[in-house]
């Protein structure tokens, strides 16, 4: 048994740790294939940056709102990264049963912290299954927030923490048998009815057993790791350690949801000077590629817990948009690109191809395939993104406000709108009429502009206008921005009145 426990344990092992280095090397080019940023944009003020890092993770500070979900999700995230001593013990145990860790092995507050940190993240991924299972989507519908995910892949990964939990528990058991504990102890406090149950062995059962338990918890942890080096898609996995990079690079430095403000149109990592662009510029988004490598990291940071999708009012309206489906597709489409990618492989805004047939020549067929389906179009055209899809979009943001691991759905909505505005003018109907109005009028309405001032007829005041009554505003406390609604439209006129009289 020991000899069997040893062999397969250090050959999962090496053949995990080999996989796993490699996955992130890949994983690294494949965001690298992204545009650059703004310089600055992305790294500035590393200390708040950092501090957001700590701060997210530590408190949870998204997953909380969801009550014990993020209460559970708290132990299991702890417990994934706190209890990698655990590992390194069990690898001692395969060769020599009682082995405990130097130092700190038989400290109480590193007992007690292990017992109940092992504790607590196996009810919570007990917690987080039952909770998976009854909200699975079993009839047709849209009320579970998991529509849509990839459920073999959860199944996997919860199935994996809930073995390695419970073998981190029967060997904090077989260690107490082992060492003799005829009573109560605290270091034994939620294992201690394992020690009881394993009292009456003799000791070469106990060592076997403990071979047996330090093999499947070393051997689970290293399938794990294999599994998801060799899918480098599997957010579901890979969410926990690309959230971290992920959060730290976000768009505010100081924490703040990643709203507000439009972002500038960026070609090649520069805004562009819409006075004077260049012939090379890119206008929004039309392949992948032209995303930012942040926008390619977003999409493989996607763990599919559906949160953005249970929010949206899109989705709850029986539209086709689902913020969490969407990048689960432009994540998929990115992966099975990449090959064709790396390999120098891309359109130019003309639709030429820059590589040639020789650097293509090793490049799957899958990739080959992928690079043909445009970004953009309907499922008869082979598209990865459905127009309708977009433009289901209300930009209200309820999806970027819930991500737990801060995935920027509306950015990448709008960089591939742009596209399909500026440059193939094809947007819904209502939007022509809107477009020409304001590129003609100055508003949506296509209302002479003499008509902005009208609503100051209505008013018993005097409400002098910048430009006409007066030029110096060194004088002038607040300037009130009216804007198109406000000045043109009745309904939006009767507050524009009623905060002018209360200025």
């Amino acid at each position: 048994m020991q000899l069997a426990a040893i062999i397969v344990s250090l050959v999962l092992a090496v053949v995990g740790v080999a996989l796993f280095g490699r996955a992130i090397a890949q994983i690294y080019r494949f965001v690298r294939l992204g545009q650059d940023v703004p310089a600055g944009t992305r790294t500035n003020d590393w200390t708040a940056r950092t501090a957001t890092v700590i701060r997210e993770f530590l408190g949870h500070t998204r997953m909380n709102r969801w009550g014990v979900v993020g209460f559970a999700h708290w132990f299991v995230a702890i417990g994934f990264f706190s209890l990698v001593a655990t590992l390194v013990n069990a690898f001692g145990q395969l060769f020599q049963a009682d082995w405990m860790l130097p130092v700190i092995g038989h400290w109480l507050p590193y007992e007690l912290f292990v017992e109940f940190i092992g504790t607590m993240t196996s009810l919570g991924i007990l917690t987080l299954i039952v909770i998976r299972q009854l909200s699975h989507p079993r009839q047709p519908g849209r009320k579970s927030r998991f529509a849509g995910s990839n459920f073999g892949q959860a199944y996997f990964v919860e199935s994996v923490i809930l073995i390695i939990g419970l073998a981190i528990m029967t060997l904090r058991g077989l260690e107490g048998a082992l060492a003799g504990v005829h009573h109560y102890e605290a270091a034994y406090f939620a294992s201690y009815p394992l020690v009881l149950a394993f009292k009456g062995l003799s000791t070469g059962t106990l060592q076997n057993l403990v071979y047996l338990t330090a093999m499947i918890k070393i051997a689970t942890s290293f399938i794990w790791m294999i599994v998801v080096s060799l899918r480098t898609d599997m957010g579901i996995a890979w969410h926990r350690f690309l959230a971290f990079p992920n959060i730290w690079f976000k768009r505010n430095a100081d924490g703040a949801t990643s709203l507000g403000a439009l972002l500038p149109m960026t070609s090649g990592g520069k805004p562009i000077d819409f006075t004077d662009p260049g012939d090379d510029d890119v206008f929004g988004v039309s392949q992948v590629e032209q995303f930012s490598w942040k926008g390619l990291l977003d999409f493989s940071t996607c763990t599919e817990c559906g949160r953005c999708q249970s929010q949206c009012p899109a989705w709850n309206t029986g539209k086709p948009l689902s913020p969490k489906l969407l990048i689960m597709a432009l994540r998929d489409h990115a992966h099975a690109k990449a090959p064709y990618l790396l390999a120098g492989g891309g359109k130019s805004t003309e639709g030429e191809e820059k590589a040639t047939a020789d650097q293509l020549k090793d490049v799957p067929a899958a990739a080959l395939a992928e690079a043909e389906r445009p970004l953009i179009g309907t499922a008869e055209e082979g598209g990865v993104i459905d127009p309708d899809v977009l433009w289901s979009c209300t930009t209200c943001g309820a999806c970027v406000e819930q991500c737990p691991v801060d995935i920027e759905h509306v950015d990448h909505i709008l960089d591939m709108r742009r596209y399909q505005v500026m440059i193939e003018s094809a947007f819904p109907s209502e939007a022509g009429t809107m477009l020409k109005n304001l590129e003609k009028k100055g508003n949506p309405w296509g209302l002479a502009k003499k008509q902005r001032l009208e609503w100051l007829k209505e008013v018993d005041f005097d409400i002098p206008v910048v430009g006409r009554d007066i030029d110096d505003l060194t004088d002038v406390e607040y300037l009130y921005w009216v804007g198109c609604a406000g000045a043109l439209e009745d309904r939006a006129k009767k507050t524009t009145k009623a905060f002018a009289e209360l200025l």
